[in-house]
């Protein structure tokens, strides 16, 4: 019995230093001078998902340092950090999140003890605080972390609804901006002035289904607004950072108008939820990944929600 304890023992010590030995590496993109960008996979969060879904990445200015979303994980955090580390000492001045999906918030427990600044939009705490039990369930079940490894750090600097904000990196100035209900009711884009290169967060899908949570209609005028802009790039909150960014917004309202208003007709002619879902907007299956799981989903979220129109 005793050798069979130590034998467990030194097992797990190698196991252990494994993990130190072999940490979680993550490549990066320069997408314009000193902008990170590592590109999740195209995972769903129900097959596959390692918390390693979505665009995390980081500014370098010549004070200091901003991430842009800190992944699904601790470990996507530090693997993220580390990076930073390795190519700058700047402090990292602030983390900003996107949005509050799980895949892009569970990473900011990392730098908490860099004596960074925290930024969303004002209606992100609330977010976090409503799904905070259901995310735990979703990273126990999948990922297998405990409670105590889901932490959440809530932003302490709001950005509310219409409203920007600049926050200077040193020489080199990011405008966050809040938006009402579009893919959340929570969402922000941050514009690298410097180089107008916008990160978008969710407001933009390249390739993978884009997701409603929010508002159907909020999502079109949101993008009708991003449209305007006066920038060079989009990073995009899953899929490759693109110039042709009107293009990619284009092909994403167009998605949605034709969910919108297949729905709408679905409703019209009597059609129930499991009929439509089969038939709403499967004209665009083919221009999309992981199409057969979200558009299902999508027609979910707005069914109920045209049925009172």
């Amino acid at each position: 019995m005793q050798k069979k304890i130590i034998f467990t023992i030194v097992c797990w010590l190698f196991f252990l230093l494994d993990i130190q030995a072999n940490p979680l590496i993550l490549n990066f993109i320069e997408v314009a001078p000193n902008i990170f960008v590592h590109q999740g996979q195209h995972f769903d969060v129900d097959e596959k998902y390692q918390g390693d879904i979505c665009n995390i990445g980081f500014i370098v200015g010549k004070e200091a340092i901003a991430v842009i979303d800190s992944g699904g994980t601790l470990e996507i955090g530090r693997a993220l950090k580390k990076v930073i580390r390795d190519k700058s000492s700047l402090p990292i001045r602030f983390v900003i999140n996107t949005h509050v999906h799980l895949d892009h918030i569970y990473g900011n427990a990392v730098f908490i003890d860099e004596d960074t600044e925290f930024i969303g939009h004002a209606e992100l705490p609330k977010a976090m605080q409503f799904r905070k039990e259901f995310y735990e369930r979703l990273n126990l079940k999948y990922l297998n972390l405990p409670v105590n490894e889901t932490i959440q750090v809530p932003p302490s600097i709001l950005i509310n609804t219409g409203e920007s904000q600049l926050f200077d990196l040193g020489d080199r100035q990011l405008k966050v901006t809040a938006y009402p209900i579009a893919h959340t009711n929570n969402d922000i884009t941050i514009e690298d002035l410097k180089t107008r290169t916008l990160w978008a967060g969710d407001l933009l899908f390249i390739d993978r289904t884009p997701v409603i949570d929010g508002d159907i209609n909020g999502f079109i005028s949101t993008i009708d607004q991003l449209l305007l802009l006066d920038i060079q790039q989009v990073i995009p909150g899953h899929g490759t950072p693109t110039k042709k960014w009107k293009s990619a917004f284009l092909k994403q309202k167009k998605y949605f108008i034709i969910l919108r208003d297949d729905v709408r007709k679905a409703i019209t002619n009597g059609q129930d939820l499991q009929a439509t879902i089969d038939s709403a907007a499967q004209s665009e299956a083919e221009n999309w990944e992981l199409f057969e799981v979200q558009n299902g989903r999508n027609v979910n979220k707005i069914y109920p929600v045209f049925e009172w129109e």
